[in-house]
């Protein structure tokens, strides 16, 4: 029954296929921008919201600034070991120019919404996982191909994503260097035939190493490159790569924050070609915004499948993302958990797959470990 309703989505999800951004707002495990191939735990619940916004100056003597803020909502879904499901609706973006409609200042509420679907948790060496993610985005907003922003046409769109991800500590991902690098394939479908529509090809690679149990520094280079360009009257044409330091700081187990800067690299030239009757000179503003400054604040809290230890701190909880696994409405790390029910959950709750069950059993005497570590510690400072 799980398939055929799992099957029916997908194909509701492909139907209403629509613009796709790459590298936004995806919500789940992964950075700001950056995704990671590891799919969220079965039944657990990602609820992440996005600001993102920046300020340009025009490129010439009048002091004249243009800005934009864009607020988006993503949840991200377990549902099952290797399969999560995506959605992200675009809450507000306040315009910085929409010249098409003759207007200074203009806002979309909403935005458009986002659908995806990953397939991850595919293990390469026990250090590397990969998964792939087909993106849609079902357009709903007022404006489209918006002056500052990334490319998005009025046309139903497509892209595929491949997600590969290593960790230093596989068993405990968060407590270790972790790197990510995604590639996709996008098809704007803006022509006819198909092959001569716009199509890119965009890349993100992005680390994080801990400072300690609740501070992490890292940074992004992510972008996008045509392999088929778009019209020349078009806003957003030019290849273009962005560079972000970022930080993220774990307040509690199930509630985190990451800051960056968005830095341009590539593409500060603006080689649209703008009409004749055109109200405004648009040349006197950059091709795409010099800086962004992008946040996300990341929460999980328990679901009627998934038992999640939101408000613990983190120094004090080990596992996959430093979540607790659940069974029977008790955590399989918990104070609750004896040899014979974490063995029941290793076998009923993994359908009794052997690979998934050495993992499991790895966690354990890694964690039994780190508390005979602790006991040994605890025990000199007593004896002191």
């Amino acid at each position: 029954m799980r398939r055929i309703v799992f099957i029916i989505m997908i194909l509701v999800a492909l139907t209403i296929t629509a613009p796709v951004h790459s590298a936004q707002f995806m919500g789940g495990y992964g950075y700001l921008h950056t995704n990671s191939a590891l799919v969220m735990p079965p039944g657990a619940l990602n609820i992440s919201n996005y600001i993102r916004g920046y300020a340009s100056l025009a490129n010439d003597e009048r002091d004249y600034t243009i800005s934009n803020a864009t607020s988006a909502l993503a949840t991200t879904f377990g549902y099952s070991r290797t399969v999560e499901i995506g959605f992200t609706q675009i809450l507000y973006q306040n315009l910085n120019l929409t010249i098409r409609d003759e207007v200074d200042n203009a806002s979309m509420v909403p935005g458009d919404t986002y659908i995806r679907f990953k397939f991850g948790g595919y293990q390469i060496t026990p250090n590397i996982y990969w998964g792939i993610m087909p993106n849609a985005r079902y357009r709903v907003a007022k404006f489209h191909d918006i002056q500052l922003e990334p490319l998005s046409t009025n046309s139903v769109e497509a892209e595929l994503m491949f997600l590969c991800s290593y960790f230093q500590k596989p068993l405990y991902p968060d407590d270790g260097l972790s790197v990510h690098f995604n590639l996709s394939y996008t098809n704007h479908n803006d022509g006819k035939p198909l092959a001569s529509s716009t199509q890119t090809i965009n890349f993100l690679f992005g680390f994080l190493q801990p400072r300690n149990k609740t501070l992490d520094f890292g940074a992004e280079l992510y972008g996008s490159f045509f392999i088929q360009e778009p019209s020349e009257s078009t806003f957003g044409r030019e290849n273009w790569v962005y560079l972000t330091p970022m930080a993220k700081y774990d307040l509690f187990a199930g509630l985190k924050f990451i800051l960056g800067m968005d830095i341009l690299v590539l593409a500060k030239d603006n080689t649209t070609i703008y009409g004749e009757n055109a109200d405004y000179d648009l040349r006197i503003y950059p091709n795409y915004s010099t800086w962004r400054l992008t946040g996300k604040i990341s929460f999980m809290p328990s679901t009627s499948f998934f038992a999640a230890n939101t408000f613990e701190k983190s120094s004090e909880v080990a596992s996959v993302g430093r979540e607790k696994r659940s069974f029977g409405g008790r955590s399989a790390l918990g104070s609750g958990a004896d040899r014979q029910s974490l063995f029941k959950w290793a076998v009923e709750e993994r359908g009794g797959e052997i690979e998934a069950i050495d993992i499991d059993l790895a966690k354990i005497r890694q964690e039994r470990k780190k508390i005979e570590a602790e006991l040994e510690r605890l025990k000199k400072d007593l004896e002191k």
